[in-house]
């Protein structure tokens, strides 16, 4: 199936620094596995040109991969940023909309949880610790893939098994709860409520506050919420409009309402790429 962009993307820079475990980069290929019924299927996306794809997967996921991977016509995304001094050099990068950091909320869930206070090359390692070691695996062609390990595998663990991973026992017995909790709701409900509501559902977990229920609000359901607390992201945020001098939070979330409005989430996705361009 071809899927014809609105758009030239710059595919090379959206896939290295937005490809997520269990995500698997072959050459200019993106790939990953997907439970389809009851079985494991390949998803796979490569590029005929800068403004063509070609995607291979049961159709039902088309539309899920594109909102995934963010891309849907950035235009007005794109009007809206040559406006600002500080948003037209993020435009540069030419990666299109927002993408999602998971394909289900759960599993948006427990990664914002792994990602909780440490780096996001460490917490990607952890990751996939965990998804090697409980998730399913297809081998499609010359490539082993890996799903994210359902619910009902990671409510059935030990604390220790989730530590051995490279875990803390907080973090572990957090996401145990999750799993256990997804077992008896479905946390794809959440698409369908009001902000204040999510962020009361999520924040009623032990140990999840503030900027983890807004990573998941804004990078697991798409909402458009802004997470000023990431360290990141406030570091983006200085580096543009401060001149490199480090914002608070506050001050942070203060811009965005102004400056970003109803973009906030996609300009999100833009300054998670600047900062890591600048520090890794």
């Amino acid at each position: 199936m071809r899927i014809k962009l609105k758009f030239p993307l710059n595919w090379d820079l959206k896939l290295r620094f937005f490809a997520l475990t269990p995500d698997v980069v072959v050459g200019n290929r993106w790939m990953r596995i997907v439970r389809h019924g009851d079985r494991l299927v390949p998803l796979v996306v490569r590029p005929e040109s800068k403004e063509v794809l070609e995607f291979e997967g049961p159709e039902e996921f088309a539309e899920r991969v594109l909102q995934y991977l963010g891309l849907h016509d950035p235009e007005e995304l794109y009007t809206f940023m040559e406006k600002d001094e500080g948003l037209r050099i993020l435009k540069q990068y030419g990666v299109g909309r927002a993408g999602l950091m998971s394909m289900t909320v759960y599993e948006g869930f427990v990664k914002a949880v792994i990602q909780q206070q440490i780096s996001f090359t460490v917490a990607e390692k952890i990751t996939s610790r965990i998804v090697e070691r409980f998730g399913g695996s297809l081998e499609a062609g010359d490539v082993k893939l890996y799903e994210f390990p359902p619910p009902e595998t990671l409510a059935s663990l030990p604390v220790d098994a989730l530590r051995e991973c490279g875990l803390s026992r907080r973090k572990a017995e957090t996401i145990i709860e999750i799993s256990k909790t997804a077992l008896n709701f479905d946390f794809e409900e959440l698409r369908g409520m009001g902000e204040d509501e999510v962020f009361e559902i999520l924040t009623s977990f032990k140990g999840v506050g503030r900027w983890t229920a807004e990573l998941v609000m804004s990078m697991a359901i798409g909402m458009n919420v802004f997470p000023a607390d990431d360290l990141g992201v406030r570091r983006a945020v200085s580096s543009l409009y401060f001149g490199g001098v480090l914002q608070s939070p506050e001050t942070v979330r203060r811009v965005a309402e102004e400056r970003f409005g109803k973009f906030s989430r996609d300009i999100l996705f833009y300054l998670f790429l600047h900062d890591r361009l600048k520090n890794f």
